[in-house]
């Protein structure tokens, strides 16, 4: 299984090494699907609001629930999460050579539970796409049992991550 995670140990942690891997990668002109976050600073907008920015079309989705300035509940809102998952699945299964990295800043409550990006991550891992994905400790056991414990747990680094691309079964092409 060609996949690995960082453990995700703060909020938004692990999001800067994959950004810079992104950066990294795409300006070597290599072929990245996926989906990284981004804050949403605008002035009508919550301190937890986030959008995710799609690596292959740099199409922004909005993944907040709008619940008011007073709430303190969970913002993420699961339906733009699976909207955002079936675009990404669709980069996959459009791509007429296979990508060369899969990148995805949280195995999350949704993938846990077999929603959310879990599919495409299957399929990734199907058509040997290597998949770098964040985990925190709370949704790791999850992330243990889809993987099967074969996932390689890295450092939260560049460099890391690129050492792994570069011995895994499928290297990124240069």
């Amino acid at each position: 299984m060609n996949i690995a995670f960082i453990r995700v140990q703060s909020r938004g942690g692990a999001d800067n090494t994959l950004r810079a891997i992104a950066a990294t990668l795409g300006g070597q002109g290599r072929r990245l699907i996926g989906v990284l976050p981004e804050p949403c600073v605008a002035a009508d907008r919550h301190a937890c609001d986030m959008d995710l920015i799609n690596l292959a079309t740099g199409a922004r989705l909005n993944i907040s629930q709008k619940l008011g300035g007073g709430s303190t509940g969970c913002r993420l809102d699961g339906s733009a999460i699976e909207t955002a998952a079936m675009a990404v699945g669709r980069d996959l299964a459009d791509s007429c050579i296979a990508p060369d990295l899969l990148i995805l800043n949280r195995f999350g409550k949704q993938e846990a539970t077999g929603r959310g990006f879990h599919p495409v991550i299957v399929s990734a891992l199907e058509r040997d796409v290597p998949v770098i994905v964040g985990v925190n400790d709370m949704n790791r056991p999850a992330f243990e049992s889809f993987s099967a414990g074969l996932a390689a747990e890295l450092a939260d680094s560049s460099v890391a991550v690129l050492d792994w691309l570069g011995s895994s079964p499928r290297p990124v092409a240069a």
